[in-house]
């Protein structure tokens, strides 16, 4: 019989067009079978840096011989991936409490052969074994890495939940004053912590980098690029497509991995951007690898080991004699990457010329940018990104690949704090924009919808707010693990999960804001399907100046997309942002999480799969920039579509209800490229001459927490 474990404590409770989060709301129920896993799924990433915490999960550890397991060696997918695994356990693994960077070579390939064990795993039992005999002996960073990565795309663990990013590991997310508060109080015995259900219950104040340094003015908008939920997103966004996998057997590429690859990132920037417009900051500054880099950070971060994340320098000297040979490499790359846009094709090694001037070859370029599996050409175009973020992020070169100390750019689930990470994508869209720029402008007959007539758009006030959420960051102090008793451990029985004596939490100030309705008035003269996409972006620049549409086009940022039958006549569409498709809401903590999953085990309760936590989607709360307190001016702007199917029907293959469906080739709604009809040059002329867009002045007030 199982053995629970029930408790209650006094704990709390991905981007729009690309992310497609099923939009379902379909509900299911967990078995009992899917909850026995769940649990001990969980508790693989308690405690991380404890090896011995949990004596269960060391005797599964112990009583697992890897290089005796007919279950790997015997198993046709696993033996070469095992045997290489086994090579680099035997022959010197990263070690326990180094830091893991998926960007450094040696990590990257162990990485890899973890993943492809747990992978290609025959059953729940194998993978978990494996998995139990890796969190002991490898090191922590790399065994949640390819965990994950493994989770996500195993089809048989489709719909189990894993810990937020920010509690598994604290240290990449909150900032190392509260880390270091949170120890103190477990090496002074609890002292002045209260007792809540037995438990003791504390919560720290946590603010931003930009409370604390004021190095530079992109400083101001540290409550946005430091942001849990935004920082977790583009992680996971990374574990959906990793640079280094892909191929046949994953069928990325189904996804048009490549677009989308571009338009995430395009889409981050003019998120980006309005955020910076509601803080008097002006466009994403370019840089230059011959001169000084502006743009300093401070993270304010520190690794379990005590090292520090590398901080940058106001004007960073990035051209030093360290940094010779990859500035070299990365300029000969963008260079290749300019040129083959620019003349339309490019040459593989053995002569073959492969097409880059039409629509659809952007996921060609996309994949070529990110110089992933599926592209064509790996000797030619190389990582420009990994290498930006290597020379930008300022860190120290290691006296060998075992002591590493990334910088905050080097890691996804922190990158995205660092103001840099923005200057370097927006010259990675720029080639996504050079690319367009070749395409021909829309013409009249591709925008318009026959017998189709938007006649208006009416939106509810827009408002944003910040508000208290609090993060457990327990995970980030060592707890008395419970002793392993040889012989009293000696099988693979059932793990017992004892509650920690302590919850320690980080309460953080968030951008969020109230829901709020828009509803499109069409006229349709017959009935039928229609794709309707809007867009929130900017009115005037950070001059004043009102922008043309083809300067700003760039700066749109896709807030929701729907298909919709029409009737015949008049036709109100409503949509309420709680419901806009690509987005998800706050991920329950691991408490709330572990005692549902208990409750639904042992019938108290029924514990519900969804996609509402889906990791694949963009935060709820952050789908409006902050805006000001008097109102600041935005446009909204709808385009209803004629409905074209795609190849595959979106939802196939996969369950919706229970996954994201990545690599299905059936995430999408339509056909239309990503964007549409903002991603290429627009003329002007024939742009606002079509009845079936719409564009809508709005406003976003931002109100202090007296007004509320």
């Amino acid at each position: 019989m199982r053995t629970l474990v029930l408790f209650v404590l006094g704990a709390s409770l991905a981007l729009a067009a690309g992310a497609y989060v099923p939009s379902t709301s379909q509900v299911k129920y967990a078995e009992k079978d899917f909850l026995h896993k769940q649990e001990d799924l969980l508790l693989l990433f308690r405690h991380l840096y404890e090896k011995d915490w949990n004596p269960q999960l060391v005797a599964y550890a112990k009583n697992f011989h890897f290089k005796e397991s007919a279950a790997l060696f015997e198993h046709e997918p696993t033996v070469l991936w095992a045997k290489k695994l086994w090579s680099y356990y035997e022959h010197g693994l990263l070690p326990k409490g180094e830091v893991f960077s998926v960007y450094d070579e040696v990590h990257r390939e162990q990485a890899i052969a973890l993943f492809r064990v747990l992978y290609h795993a025959k059953d729940w039992e194998t993978f978990y074994k494996v998995a139990a005999w890796a969190r002991y002996y490898f090191n922590e960073g790399m065994f949640v890495y390819a965990l994950t990565v493994a989770v996500t795309h195993r089809a048989d663990l489709a719909g189990f939940f894993l810990p937020a990013p920010y509690e598994i590991s604290p240290y990449h997310f909150i900032n190392t004053e509260v880390i270091q508060k949170a120890q103190q109080y477990k090496m002074q015995g609890y002292y002045g912590m209260k007792k809540v259900d037995g438990v003791y219950t504390v919560t720290i104040p946590s603010n931003y980098t930009g409370w604390y340094v004021h190095t530079n003015a992109e400083q101001k908008i540290s409550y946005f690029t430091e942001d849990i939920g935004l920082n977790s997103y583009y992680y996971y966004l990374h574990t959906d497509y990793p640079f280094w996998l892909g191929g046949e057997e994953f069928g990325l590429s189904k996804d048009r991995r490549g677009e989308l690859y571009l338009y995430e990132h395009q889409q981050i920037l003019a998120r980006y951007y309005l955020e910076r417009l509601s803080n008097d900051l002006g466009h994403v500054p370019e840089f230059s690898w011959w001169s000084p880099i502006a743009t300093g950070y401070y993270p304010d971060l520190q690794y379990y080991n005590g090292h520090s994340f590398p901080a940058r320098d106001n004007y960073y000297h990035v051209d030093q004699e360290s940094n010779y040979r990859e500035i070299r490499q990365v300029v000969d790359y963008e260079k290749r990457l300019r040129d083959v846009i620019d003349q339309g094709f490019f040459v593989l090694p053995d002569g073959k010329k492969v097409n880059l001037s039409t629509p659809e070859s952007v996921d060609v370029l996309g994949n070529l940018i990110q110089a992933n599996p599926d592209s064509y050409e790996h000797r030619f175009y190389k990582y420009v990104a990994m290498y930006a973020r290597i020379i930008m992020g300022a860190a120290i070169e290691p006296v060998e690949p075992y002591q590493v100390i990334p910088s905050a750019l080097e890691h996804y689930e922190s990158a995205m704090r660092d103001p840099v990470f923005y200057q370097i994508y927006k010259r990675i869209v720029a080639y996504y924009h050079q690319f367009k720029e070749h395409l021909p402008e829309y013409t009249y007959d591709e925008l318009y919808f026959p017998g189709v007539k938007v006649d208006g758009v009416v939106v509810d006030k827009l408002q944003t707010y910040f508000d208290r959420f609090d993060v457990d960051i327990t995970n980030a102090i060592d707890i008395e693990p419970e002793p392993y008793v040889s012989g009293k451990y000696d099988g693979f029985g059932e793990i017992e999960y004892k509650p920690d004596p302590v919850v320690i939490k980080a309460r953080t100030v968030r951008l969020n804001h109230k829901p709020f309705s828009y509803k499109i008035s069409l006229t349709a003269e017959k009935a039928g399907k229609a794709a309707v996409r809007v867009f929130l972006g900017p009115k005037y620049d950070e001059y004043g100046g009102q922008y043309t549409l083809n300067e700003n086009r760039e700066n749109f940022y896709e807030l929701d997309y729907f298909v919709q039958e029409l009737s015949a006549g008049k036709n109100v569409l409503t949509r309420t942002s709680v419901n806009f498709n690509g987005y998800v809401k706050d991920r329950t903590s691991f408490y709330e999480l572990y005692r549902s999953v208990m409750a639904g085990y042992t019938g108290a309760e029924r514990f519900q799969l969804d996609m509402t936590e889906a990791h694949c989607g963009f935060p709820n709360r952050l789908m409006l920039p902050k805006g000001k307190k008097g109102g600041m001016p935005f446009q909204l702007f709808v385009i209803v579509s004629p409905y074209k199917a795609p190849q595959v029907s979106q939802y196939s293959g996969f369950d919706p209800v229970l996954s994201c469906g990545v690599g299905s080739g059936a995430r999408y709604m339509d056909t239309y490229a990503f964007g549409y009809p903002f991603d290429r040059p627009i003329d002007e002329t024939v742009f606002y001459g079509v009845p079936n867009v719409y564009f809508q002045d709005v406003a976003v007030y931002h109100k202090s927490e007296g007004d509320l």
